[in-house]
């Protein structure tokens, strides 16, 4: 699930070697260079924040370069341009990331610094580019696409990524190939989602835990039919206008896999929410309702109300509303982030 965007936008994008030679903070490094003008300034800043926060907690530098003229050759471009920026060069390892956008080509590519290439193979970065960049890229959501990218590559590291690297970067070049390059229509448009012919194995369920065990099979199943009876009518709407992908649904499908057993339910007359262990600060809450034909998801509301950060961990946008019931043993910290 996804996060997003504020502040104003640099006038004078610096290169990274520029910024080391100055000694300057990581804080003055521009992580985004949009040489073809595709994002709004707002989209700017909050990219060039959200990846300073991956420098900073993660120890990975993510670069985002989008070309205003095609390189023709744009894997050959991708390690130029990682070079000439000497991306990972400021981590403790090799650990720098670049997504070189090409527009008039219609191409894309991400290059991964040699210490990555073991957490992000080829056949992964390959799959992300398919499967989660470029519905997001056709449909012309380029900023929507570049988070949601970032989404996986960071669920990823977190999960792979040792927390005790160290020493100096060694190395004469910092990439050696590693990525993968995929093919893209910005603005193509969407593909249109396909109406299931059965619905009924989708309807409102008789408890919230039983409407939660229909979504995971809609995630399995890659269903991406907004009309299904386990949402609530705003849910639907919602859907309609959301863009949904194969990579979001596996995502959430192993998370919800892999933490079912611990989901605890809590309801309150017609509100119902169904949440896990505190500590899994990345397993957010789902909410739910109950109508005349039983319990559905309110993924319109768990939309309005939980965020996300950059190292995917959830909290509520506002403290005050009709769900905290359910949270009544637990304490919130001035962003909203839960703890006992």
């Amino acid at each position: 699930m996804l996060c997003w965007f504020w502040v104003r936008r640099l006038a004078i994008v610096l290169a990274v070697t520029a910024l080391l030679a100055a000694c300057q903070s990581q804080q003055e490094t521009a992580f985004v260079d949009d040489r073809a003008g595709l994002l709004t300034p707002e989209r700017v800043a909050r990219l060039n924040n959200y990846h300073d926060k991956l420098l900073q907690d993660l120890d990975i530098h993510f670069q985002l370069t989008i070309l205003a003229e095609s390189p023709g050759d744009l894997n050959q471009a991708a390690v130029q341009l990682f070079e000439t920026l000497r991306l990972g060069e400021t981590t403790t390892g090799a650990r720098g990331v670049l997504l070189l956008v090409d527009p008039a080509g219609r191409q894309v590519r991400l290059e991964i610094g040699y210490d990555l290439e073991g957490v992000f193979p080829d056949g992964f970065v390959g799959y992300v580019e398919r499967e989660q960049m470029a519905p997001f890229f056709a449909a012309g959501r380029v900023s929507d696409g570049v988070e949601a990218t970032v989404e996986l590559l960071v669920g990823r590291a977190l999960g792979e990524v040792s927390a005790d690297l160290c020493g100096a970067v060694n190395l004469e070049h910092l990439s050696g190939g590693g990525g993968a390059r995929t093919d893209v229509a910005i603005g193509a448009g969407a593909e249109a989602k396909a109406a299931l012919w059965d619905r009924s194995p989708f309807v409102a369920q008789p408890s919230p835990r039983q409407t939660l065990e229909r979504y995971l099979v809609v995630l399995q199943q890659h269903v991406k039919d907004p009309e299904l009876g386990i949402y609530t009518p705003e849910s639907r709407a919602f859907f309609r206008q959301w863009l949904v992908t194969d990579a979001q649904q596996n995502n959430e499908r192993k998370g919800l896999e892999q933490n079912l057993s611990e989901v605890e339910e809590r309801i309150a007359g017609d509100l119902a929410v169904l949440r896990f262990p505190v500590d899994n600060r990345q397993a957010s809450p789902y909410l739910l309702r109950r109508s005349a034909e039983g319990w559905q998801l309110d993924m319109a509301a768990m939309s309005r109300l939980i965020g996300f950060n950059h190292k995917n961990q959830w909290f509520f946008r506002a403290l005050y509303h009709e769900f905290m019931f359910a949270f009544d043993d637990l304490k919130f910290d001035p962003n909203g982030f839960p703890y006992r």
